[in-house]
C-alpha cells in the first residue's frame, strides 16, 4: 500500500496555534451543521470537528475515537453548530468506526466513524456530493474549530479555510490512482488545518449548493508548524454504502 508523504496527524499535534490557520469566522448565518467534540483516554483529552449528516448521525475521522493501538476515546456529547451564533449539545449513544480502518496507519485510509446521537439535532444535516471525479483544481472549504492553546482540550471559534483540490500524484506515492479512490488533498499557500480539525467537514460547491466531500484525516507538514501544509482528507462518496449502513 502507498503511503502519504510526510504525515502528521491533525489532531495528535500540540502546540500553540488557532484554530484553521490563515482562515476566518464563519458567518453566524451559515455553518449550523459543524460539529465539535471532546475525546477522553487514559487521563489525556483532545478535541475534534464534524459534520452532522443526519439528525441523529455526526460524521468524523475515526483517529478521533481510536487511539494508535486501537483502543476507544470516549466521547459523550458533542456541540453542533456555529460558535458565532447558536449551539446545541447532544449526547452521543454509540460509535461506529470504519471495520478497516488501521488505527497505527490512519494515513492509509478509511478513516471514517459516525457518532450516533441520542437525540435528534435540530440543525439541518449536510448532504454528500455524489460522483466527484473531476473536480480537481476547485475550490473546497474545510470548518474546523481547532485547539486554542497547547496541550488543551478547548475549541476556538468556528472557522473556515478555503483551499484547492490538487492532483493526488502531489501528495501520494505507490499505487496513486488506487489511494485517490478513496482520499483527496488540498492546499492553499495561506490557508489550511490545524489541531482539533481532524474530523472536519470538507466542503464544495455543486449545482445544488454546498456538499460534503471529505472529511480532514492528516496533514502533510513538514515543520510540524501548522503552517504550509497540505490537507489529505477521506473521500465521502467511496463509503456511502457503509455510511448509510450504520446511520439510525
Amino acid at each position: 500500500m502507498g503511503d502519504v508523504k510526510r504525515v502528521a496527524l491533525a489532531s495528535m499535534v500540540w502546540f500553540l496555534v488557532t484554530a484553521v490557520y490563515g482562515g476566518e469566522p464563519v458567518p453566524a448565518t451559515d455553518g449550523a451543521a459543524a460539529v465539535h467534540f471532546t475525546w477522553w483516554t487514559s487521563g489525556q483529552s483532545g478535541g475534534c470537528s464534524g459534520a452532522l449528516i443526519a439528525p441523529r448521525a455526526v460524521l468524523t475521522a475515526a483517529h478521533c475515537v481510536r487511539t494508535p493501538r486501537g483502543r476507544g476515546r470516549r466521547v459523550r456529547r458533542v456541540v453542533i453548530g456555529n460558535t458565532n451564533g447558536s449551539l446545541q449539545r447532544l449526547p452521543v449513544a454509540s460509535v461506529h468506526v470504519h471495520p478497516d480502518y488501521d488505527p497505527p496507519h490512519p494515513e492509509r485510509g478509511l478513516d471514517l466513524a459516525v457518532l450516533v446521537l441520542g437525540e435528534d439535532a435540530s440543525a439541518v444535516p449536510l448532504r454528500r456530493v455524489g460522483a466527484d471525479d473531476d473536480l480537481q483544481g476547485k475550490p473546497v472549504r474545510i470548518w474546523g474549530f481547532g485547539t486554542t492553546r497547547a496541550r488543551s482540550s478547548r475549541h476556538g471559534r468556528l472557522r473556515e479555510a478555503r483551499l484547492e483540490l490538487l492532483s493526488p500524484f502531489a501528495c501520494f506515492s505507490g499505487p496513486v490512482q488506487e489511494m485517490a479512490r478513496t482520499r483527496m488533498c488540498a492546499a492553499s499557500p495561506t490557508a489550511g488545518v490545524c489541531p482539533g480539525d481532524s474530523g472536519a467537514p470538507v466542503l464544495v460547491e455543486t449545482g445544488a449548493g454546498w456538499r460534503q466531500l471529505g472529511v480532514v484525516s492528516v496533514a502533510i507538514d513538514n515543520r510540524a508548524r501548522c503552517t504550509e501544509s497540505a490537507t489529505v482528507m477521506t473521500r465521502v462518496s467511496a463509503f456511502g454504502d457503509w455510511i448509510d449502513g450504520v446511520l439510525p
